[in-house]
C-alpha cells in the first residue's frame, strides 16, 4: 500500500517517522517515499529532529538503493557533525553499498581503535565478511569480538551458525552451551544443542541429544521438533547393538511415548497411518540444524 495515501501533511509524515523511531521499525522504502513526497521540502521546519531525521532517511535510502538521496543527506551530516562516529557509519555504509568493502573495512578498523569498547563496527565489518563469503575471516573476527562483549548472546548464536557451516561441531556446540548459561530457561537453546549432538551421531552424542530434547520439552511442552528429536535419538539407540538391553528397553518406551505424542498432534490429518515409527525414521531421519 502506498503510504502516502495515508498522509495528508508534512506534520503527519514527520510523526509516522518519529513513531517508527521510536518503535525501532526500519520501514525503507515507506520513509524514502515520505521523505520525497513529504519532508524534504520542509526539512528545515523541523528544528534539530531534522538531523536525526536526515540520518533516518539516509539509512532507508541505502536500503533501496538510493544513493542520489543517500549521499546528498550525508553530506550535510558530514559538514554539521565533521566528528560524528554515527556519520562516520553512514560513510563507511555507502562505501560498503559501493562495492568499496576494503575501504569500509578500514574505516571500521579506524573507528574500533578510536573506540574499542563500541560495538557496532564490530558488527558491521563480521556482517561484511559474512555478505562476501569470508567465513574464516568472520568466525576469527567474531571470536575476537566476543573475548570483549561476553554477554551479547546473539554473536554466540551467530558464531554458533558459522561454526556449523563449516561443519564444527564441537566448537558450535561450545558457543550453543554458553547460551545455555546465559539464557537456561530458553527451550530453544537447549533444542539446537539436542539438534547439534544428534547430528554429531555416536551413543553418547545421541545420550545428550536425548538430554536436551527433554530439557526442551520440560520448558515448551508443544515443541514439535523437540518430540521428533526424542523419537529419532531414543530410535538410534534402541536399534543399537551396543546399547545394553536394559537401556534399549528404556529408549524404547520413549520411542513409544513420542509415537503416542505425534499421533494425538496430529490425530485427524492423514499424517500417520499403520507403521508409524517405519513412517517417522524415513520422513524425519535427517533434522536439518536450523537457527
Amino acid at each position: 500500500m502506498d503510504i502516502t495515501k495515508e498522509i495528508g501533511s508534512w506534520q503527519e509524515a514527520r510523526d509516522r517517522l518519529r513513531k517508527w523511531r521510536d518503535e525501532n521499525e526500519r520501514k525503507s522504502e515507506d520513509v524514502v517515499d515520505l521523505f520525497i513526497s513529504y519532508i524534504g521540502s520542509n526539512l528545515s521546519k523541523l528544528g534539530d529532529e531534522k538531523w536525526v531525521v536526515m540520518e533516518q532517511v539516509a539509512i532507508a535510502s541505502m536500503d533501496m538503493h538510493n544513493l542520489p538521496i543517500a549521499e546528498d543527506l550525508i553530506m550535510e551530516l558530514k559538514e554539521r557533525f565533521p566528528k560524528s562516529e554515527r556519520v562516520r557509519l553512514l560513510q563507511i555504509q555507502r562505501l560498503n553499498l559501493l562495492g568499496r568493502h576494503e575501504d569500509a573495512m578500514k574505516g571500521l578498523d579506524a573507528m574500533i581503535d578510536r573506540d574499542p569498547t563500541n560495538s557496532v563496527p564490530y558488527k558491521r565489518k563480521i556482517a561484511i565478511l559474512k555478505s562476501l563469503g569470508r567465513t574464516t575471516e568472520a568466525i576469527k573476527e567474531l571470536s575476537e569480538y566476543l573475548n570483549r562483549f561476553m554477554s551479547d548472546q546473539e554473536a554466540w548464536s551467530e558464531l554458533c551458525d558459522l561454526y556449523l557451516s563449516e561443519g564444527e561441531y564441537n566448537r558450535a556446540v561450545f558457543c550453543a552451551e554458553e547460551l545455555v548459561l546465559h539464557t537456561p530457561h530458553n527451550f530453544f537453546v537447549h533444542q539446537r544443542l539436542g539438534d547439534i549432538r544428534y547430528t554429531m551421531g555416536g551413543i553418547e552424542n545421541l545420550k545428550l541429544a536425548l538430554s536436551y530434547y527433554s530439557q526442551a520439552l520440560k520448558l515448551n511442552a508443544s515443541s514439535m521438533r523437540s518430540i521428533f528429536g526424542l523419537f529419532l535419538s531414543a530410535s538410534s539407540l534402541s536399534t543399537n547393538p551396543r546399547v545394553p538391553p536394559a537401556d534399549k528397553k528404556e529408549y524404547t518406551r520413549v520411542v513409544t511415548w513420542a509415537v503416542d505424542q505425534i499421533t494425538k498432534r496430529y490425530s485427524g490429518t492423514n499424517v500417520l497411518e499403520d507403521g508409524k515409527a517405519e513412517m517417522l525414521a524415513g520422513v524425519f531421519g535427517a533434522l536439518q540444524i536450523q537457527g
